[in-house]
């Protein structure tokens, strides 16, 4: 009967993310705010691996071909993976198109398996794993922003707390510590405010254990986040130290003040597939059924005699990181938005929505703890797909083929806020010559270029200025006759020059690692050994204790 069980929940899980997913489906693929960015960063990726740039930070064809440190600063776990599976033989586009549907199928299972082990029940599993699909807001990251990051991090959500959940159970301690590890990691590198926002809920479930379980459990979980940032090091620090090289530091992305929402907005229904300071914006609806469920569950706490104390204490902490993450969302508490370390660093505050939906769904498995608001679950379980899978579908289709994404000039940017801070003219057309003498005589010939290196000859025949129209980024080496040259960039595009006595020579340049990059890269490959080695001493040990 138990298996019975499982099968019906596992087969009804995969109809209703099947309906979700129709979509994506269809020939070609659809627009969105960012989803086409992805397909065009992954084409990049592809190219920087393919380089030897390992890992990948600064890309050599966007930007018209003038370069910017793409990787450094934006997330690419999703591109690592895209990478992947394009090596199997699958299309760009078809690439993007299978993690988006991949993350909607791991985040119903993740939520499906925490829901259920939290609350000892299948059918919470089955209500929330429901209702987190059908949540508003993943609907618009799937057909309206196209977010990739935040796609996967729906995914990774369920999943770490459901690791941290077995931590705290000490069951095959040694895997799920490493589950935990890399959930955790990969989270960071796949969307990094979504890892700044889900980091509190972490750590009100780290406290939570604390209290209810002790010190001994509480430090491998501690253990396993440390696990996580070291193994994700290699991208995070160099993009905290060296955001000052860039626009960002100087500029916000968007005023933050336009995208606070209003109570209105969270509440009545809506569906748009523009931004939110145009009309027809998207929504930011939190969802009726969602909401109602939340209300049960507060009704649940406060009638029912029968709780024991670890469920009511559990479901009054998702009830106040639910209330917390709302407040949010409004206007007044701008200053903390202000004032806040990381917090300040976000410029949507609606980003919130993320981490809401999914503490949301996660207490709507509690519903089951009553036999009369069992059947309320169920209810708004089948209301949430009535309601929202018309919001499964994309503003229109498009099919514009791989081709047209691998020659793509773009930043990839909305307003070019990861360019190096010393380029004053943003390039707007592609560069037509790799070298330039921009002073003096002489001839270039045999210009060899990637994303990472150049070579080429030069014969000078008066005291020059070369210029090499790759934008500069710390990192960059060049060598004449295996002499380093002093770079300058002081040139309105930013890009490479250096001076040379008349006469003949080999240029050869190099992108290098800075030692805060080595650094980081090295902690990360250990980390990454680490938990490898630890896995394999933890089933070497299980096997020989099974013999």
């Amino acid at each position: 009967m138990k298996h019975l069980i499982l099968f019906g929940s596992a087969a009804s899980i995969a109809i209703v993310v099947l309906l979700a997913l129709l979509p994506y489906f269809h020939t070609g693929f659809f627009p969105t705010h960012d989803g086409e960015w992805a397909v065009v960063r992954l084409t990049d990726m592809f190219r920087l691996l393919k380089d030897g740039q390992i890992p990948p930070r600064f890309s050599g064809n966007l930007n018209f071909g003038y370069g910017y440190p793409l990787f450094n600063f934006a997330y690419p776990f999703p591109y690592y993976l895209g990478v992947l599976i394009h090596s199997l033989g699958v299309g760009f586009v078809s690439t993007i198109k299978i993690i988006f549907a991949g993350s909607v199928v791991v985040s119903a299972i993740g939520m499906f398996l925490l829901s259920k082990s939290f609350w000892k029940s299948t059918l919470a599993g089955l209500i929330s794993s429901i209702l987190y699909v059908y949540l508003p807001y993943h609907f618009v990251d799937l057909y309206v922003r196209g977010s990739i990051g935040e796609s996967i991090a729906f995914a990774l959500f369920p999943l770490i707390l459901y690791c941290l959940f077995k931590l705290t159970q000490r069951s095959s301690l040694g895997i799920w510590f490493v589950s935990m590890s890399v959930s955790y990691g990969v989270l960071i590198l796949s969307h990094n405010i979504m890892a700044i926002l889900f980091t509190p809920i972490i750590i009100m479930f780290v406290m939570y254990i604390w209290i209810l379980h002790g010190k001994k459990t509480i430090v491998s979980v501690v253990a396993a986040l440390l696990s996580g940032l070291l193994l994700s090091l290699f991208f995070w620090l160099p993009a905290l130290l060296e955001k000052q090289y860039i626009l960002l530091s100087v500029t916000p992305i968007a005023d933050r003040s336009l995208y606070f929402v209003t109570l209105a907005q969270l509440i009545f229904p809506s569906w748009g597939y523009g931004t939110p300071t145009e009309s027809g914006a998207f929504t930011y609806h939190l969802g009726f059924p969602h909401l109602v469920a939340f209300v049960v569950s507060v009704l649940l706490v406060l009638l029912s005699k029968k709780l024991d104390k670890h469920t009511k204490s559990t479901s009054i902490m998702l009830m106040t990181g639910v209330c917390l993450f709302v407040l949010l969302l409004f206007s007044f508490t701008a200053p903390l938005w202000n004032a806040l370390p990381f917090l300040s660093e976000i410029n949507y505050p609606w980003t919130m929505l993320a981490p809401i939906g999914f503490l949301m769904c996660f207490l709507a498995g509690f519903l089951t703890i009553a036999k009369w608001s069992r059947y309320i679950g169920i209810g708004l379980a089948i209301l949430a797909i009535v309601m929202f899978l018309p919001y499964a579908k994309p503003s229109r289709y498009i099919d514009k083929g791989d081709m047209f994404y691998l020659t793509n000039d773009a930043t990839t940017t909305s307003s070019n806020e990861l360019m190096p801070l010393w380029v004053t003219v943003h390039p707007k057309n592609r560069v037509d010559e790799k070298v330039q003498i921009v002073k003096g005589v002489g001839k270039v010939t045999d210009v060899v270029s990637s994303s990472n290196q150049f070579s080429f000859h030069v014969v000078l025949v008066s005291d020059s200025t070369v210029r090499v129209n790759t934008i500069y980024y710390p990192g960059w080496k060049i060598f004449a006759n295996n002499i380093d040259q002093k770079i300058t960039y002081s040139n309105p595009s930013g890009t490479m020059e250096f001076a040379l006595d008349s006469g003949t020579y080999t240029i050869a340049g190099k992108l290098t690692e800075t030692p805060v990059r080595l650094l980081s890269n090295s902690i990360s490959v250990l980390t990454g050994i680490g938990l490898f080695a630890f896995t394999t001493i933890q089933l070497v040990t299980k096997k020989k204790k099974h013999a």
